[in-house]
């Protein structure tokens, strides 16, 4: 559901970057109206699939005496499911009608990184008043619409508001905890996500009780909660676990948290279709292509002591394809003016209701006409002017709900709206109720988890999951990797790799298990590590600015052992590593690069590594805040090691990046690092500057000590899809005993261009002390 939206509203946003040009009027008529054309095709094309799947028998297991026995950990677990079944089916014939204000935004990030700073690549914000009254329909008056790409700030956004978008919070016959077509089906259809409360959800799912609530209203009458805890069977895309609450005197919902039991395998799920044909095979470069629904929450209010009406859901997950990574969140909420009000909706407009339409020649049309026999086909009504706003009339769903929406012409008034929060890069938590979402999600831990059963092993080589790097170490290091998912929440996984120049085998083999927000995990490894705090040498950017320029700003040692971790994966990210290991030298044995081989261009020494065994533990807090490009972003990483064996040592140090816009036509950027050892620190865990990450124009080790302090300050343009920047980055680093004398800091300078608000970043750099020459860099996901 959350994928079809998402892609829905980029299919209905247009875009233009640039000012309009002055067109003839003609002219701009007939483009919109091919694009309308478009736009109407696009829309029959989904009609389609949801109108084939709606109508599609289902398709479930049977329901055995077996399943039947194992489903219920409790007998009050089998009644409470029971009673919510019915309930769920029914129709209040007592609620009438409703005026509501429907708040709903769209967001999606980009990045390269699993933890990075927040980028934000696209949101959408719709504020409008939602009025249904049973036997009429629905009637829609927008108040607030706007639509940002901040990575393309001077693009012209259009999207439409005439189509689903508007969320409205109760019909009859919509379903209730919002997974699925948005339509109450009776059973379960095991080609979708299964409902936990559906007609043969017993042979996917058990269920327990759990915790119960009473509260007290201002009538002095009591409603009591009862919980229900549901978890799948087996580990599979398609099924959940949950917490969901229910009124006990009526079985109806009242809040819930849910997520997927496992992420979604996208090539996987498009394979198993029974009409998936060979030719629309996704590309092997683009996987891994997954998607994970981290979690869903709903809570509905109580009005007038009776009925139970929507009061926010958010949902938020990622998606990957193959080395990006989209990060999603859908959040609505609802504030009611009234229930059960006497006032009548608006004059329908006199519009008769048409077929959808297609573009000439759309193949679509054969689809589109599968469902004539059904006699439940889709009609839609062509808009209307009125005045200053159009109308438009739509059947929303399968059983014919009338939904007319009226949108201002007036774009600018929309964008600007009252109803909308003060920016579109708010956080809105006080709107969408960010601290009952985040209460609701606490409900997911590590008791609610699928099944044993373990699932077919994946295998995964080449550029999928960092398997293929260059590096002066290894050469040209390519591995393979096999994941395997056991249920329970735990999964494997085993990864050997060798390098063409040091012909060294490396490898790990780990098990973890994790509750979708926190992840403990042991892994035992002989691995290259890295002896730099910042970036990480060992991916796509630096292994393609070493191949081609020979500048790498990776040092290097060799480990061997094994380590307890423990990770929350939520907005802050916290990380703890407890480890016993080896350490051991790793000799440069390559030269090989393109510049090497234009300009005998080498690549730096190495580090001479101290060899002997430690234990020790790590910590590691990372933050992001802010999402406009033009607005304060603060990224901050602060950090902790320390270890005893045949060198004892500790180390602590932190990073943080401000940035801010400067006027309308610039932006600036400050960061300030710092950090100090203790103990008998060996090489390895000294602190280096020199590089990309770090002072640019010098090869990485131009200076090196157990204590460090660094700036870097850039200076770019506002126009963050494209940004050119001017830099100047100096630090210090040496013996901690000298840090308040460090005499001539190292310094660098250059220019630079930053790609999709520092998603691709390109810099020449010279060193100014020492003077050195201009060296080139290739990165990704800079700090500006």
């Amino acid at each position: 559901m959350l994928l079809i939206l998402a892609t829905a509203a980029l299919l209905q946003t247009s875009v233009t970057i640039g000012s309009r040009p002055k067109q003839d009027t003609t002219k701009l008529s007939a483009r919109d109206s091919t694009r309308a054309a478009r736009r109407d095709s696009v829309r029959a094309r989904v009609d389609s699939i949801r109108e084939d799947r709606a109508n599609r028998p289902p398709r479930r297991d049977s329901v055995t005496a077996s399943h039947l026995s194992s489903a219920f950990r409790d007998g009050a677990a089998r009644s409470l499911l029971e009673r919510a079944r019915v309930a769920r089916l029914e129709q209040d014939s007592t609620l009438l009608a409703y005026d509501a204000t429907a708040y709903q935004r769209i967001s999606a990030g980009l990045g390269f990184k699993k933890i990075g700073r927040d980028r934000l690549i696209f949101r959408h914000e719709n504020a409008s008043r939602v009025r249904w009254r049973r036997g009429e329909g629905v009637w829609i008056d927008v108040k607030g619409l706007r639509t940002a790409l901040p990575a393309v700030p001077k693009a012209d956004v259009e999207m439409d508001a005439d189509d689903d978008f508007t969320p409205i919070p109760y019909y009859p016959g919509r379903e209730a905890i919002w997974v699925g077509s948005g339509m109450v089906k009776r059973e379960v259809d095991d080609r979708e996500i299964v409902h936990p409360l559906a007609v043969g959800a017993e042979a996917y799912y058990q269920y327990t009780t759990g915790d119960s609530i009473i509260f007290r209203l201002p009538d002095g009458s009591r409603i009591r909660l009862g919980e229900l805890r549901v978890t799948a069977r087996r580990p599979k895309w398609n099924l959940i676990v949950g917490s969901f609450w229910f009124d006990l005197s009526s079985a109806q919902l009242v809040r819930a948290a849910y997520r997927l039991s496992i992420p979604m395998d996208i090539v996987e799920v498009a394979e198993a279709e029974e009409d998936h044909d060979d030719d629309d095979d996704i590309p092997r470069w683009l996987r891994p292509m997954t998607a994970n629904i981290k979690g869903i929450t709903v809570e509905y209010g109580l009005h007038k002591g009776r009925w139970w009406l929507p009061r926010s859901q958010v949902a938020e997950g990622d998606a990957q394809v193959s080395i990006m990574r989209v990060p999603f969140k859908l959040e609505e909420s609802f504030k009611y003016a009234s229930v059960n009000g006497t006032g009548a909706l608006p004059k329908l407009p006199a519009l008769a209701l048409r077929e959808d339409s297609l573009a000439e020649n759309d193949s679509a049309a054969v689809d589109s006409t599968a469902s004539d026999s059904t006699g439940r086909r889709r009609k839609r009504a062509s808009s209307v002017d009125d005045g200053d706003a159009m109308i438009h009339m739509r059947q929303r769903n399968r059983e014919g709900l009338l939904v007319v929406t009226r949108v201002p012409k007036d774009s600018a008034m929309l964008a600007t709206s009252p109803d909308l929060p003060k920016s579109i890069y708010d956080d809105g938590d006080e709107l969408f109720g960010r601290a009952e979402a985040d209460e609701l999600m606490r409900e997911l831990d590590f008791g609610l988890q699928a099944g044993w059963d373990p699932q077919r092993p994946k295998l995964f080589y080449g550029p999928q999951q960092g398997l293929l790097r260059y590096n002066r170490v290894e050469g040209l290091s390519a591995g393979v990797m096999a994941t395997q998912t056991f249920g329970a929440g735990y999964s494997g996984s085993a990864m050997l790799r060798m390098g063409t120049a040091d012909h060294q085998l490396n490898g790990e083999l780990g098990f973890l298990r994790s509750d979708g927000r926190r992840t403990l995990g042991v892994t035992a490894y002989r691995r290259l590590a890295v002896v730099n705090d910042w970036g990480d040498p060992f991916a796509l950017g630096p292994s393609v600015s070493a191949l081609l320029f020979g500048r790498e700003d990776g040092l290097y040692y060799r480990s061997f052992g094994a380590e307890l971790t423990a990770t929350t994966e939520r907005r802050s990210p916290l990380s703890f590593r407890l480890f016993a290991e080896r350490h051991t030298d790793a000799d440069v044995e390559t030269h090989f690069s393109v510049a090497h081989v234009i300009n005998d261009i080498r690549f730096v020494d190495n580090v001479e590594a101290k060899e002997g065994s430690v234990a020790g533990i790590g910590a590691r807090f990372r933050t992001s805040r802010g999402l406009d490009p033009h607005g304060f972003r603060l990224l901050a990483d602060v950090r902790a090691e320390g270890a005893a064996g045949a060198f004892d040592y500790s180390r602590g140090a932190f990073d943080a990046t401000l940035s801010h816009g400067l006027g309308p036509l610039l932006d600036g950027s400050l960061t300030v690092s710092g950090g100090t050892s203790g103990g008998r620190v060996p090489a390895q865990r000294l602190w280096y500057l020199g590089g990309a990450q770090t002072i640019r124009g010098h090869d990485v080790g131009v200076a090196s000590g157990d204590a460090f302090w660094m700036g870097r300050v850039e200076l770019g343009s506002s126009f963050v899809a494209a940004r050119p920047v001017i830099f100047y980055d100096f630090g210090w680093a040496g013996s901690r005993a000298d840090w308040q004398n460090p005499g001539i800091p190292v310094s660098g300078a250059g220019i630079g261009a930053s790609f999709m608000d520092g998603l691709f970043r390109f810099d020449l750099a010279k060193g100014v002390r020492p003077n050195t020459g201009v060296r080139a860099y290739f990165y990704l996901e800079a700090k500006f």
